[in-house]
């Protein structure tokens, strides 16, 4: 399980360890940030160190423009190359987020890659049906020492890929 060391985001362009975490002005204004508390972060790559060697998988729930919450989610696939969710465990999860007691919303999904990096494969492209402003972060245990996280958008019909400047916050 990941104990508080050092584990890689994207802060486009150049990648940054996560023991310094430093703001940086370096994405473009076109370039979509997303920020995660460090809290969700080290919560989602435990997941993905505890499912290991298989991938994890969860949905993120965000409050306004803030993700506050990470719900994982079994990988009915119980597979290294592949995740998927239950459909009674999806609609779980859905209702827990848009009909719980809290004003919460589905912003997107997390899952892990085993042993290839944090990027989307053919795969994660064809099944992305969260919409246009859904979030896909996907944690690489390539190096499980230093995992990484990234962020990605994923046009459901044009399957275009864009990555989002991540931004780990102390919150």
């Amino acid at each position: 399980m990941h104990s508080g060391g050092c584990y890689r985001s994207v802060d486009t362009p150049s990648r940054a360890s996560l023991c310094s975490i430093e703001t940086t002005d370096a994405y473009s204004p076109e370039t979509p940030l997303f920020q995660l508390a460090k809290a969700i972060a080290e919560q989602i790559i435990a997941h993905a160190q505890q499912d290991d060697p298989n991938e994890c998988c969860g949905l993120l729930a965000a409050e306004g423009d803030a993700i506050v919450a990470a719900l994982p989610a079994p990988n009915a696939a119980a597979s290294p190359y592949r995740y998927t969710i239950d459909s009674k465990e999806l609609l779980r999860l859905f209702r827990e987020i848009e009909w719980g007691d809290k004003p919460w919303r589905v912003a997107g999904n997390y899952h892990s890659h085993t042993h290839s990096e944090a990027y989307p494969s053919p795969t994660d492209v064809r099944e992305a049906h969260l919409g246009p402003d859904a979030t896909y972060l996907i944690i690489s245990l390539r190096n499980p020492q230093q995992p990484e996280i990234r962020a990605f958008r994923i046009n459901d019909d044009t399957h275009v890929i864009t990555e989002e400047a991540l931004h780990i916050t102390d919150l």
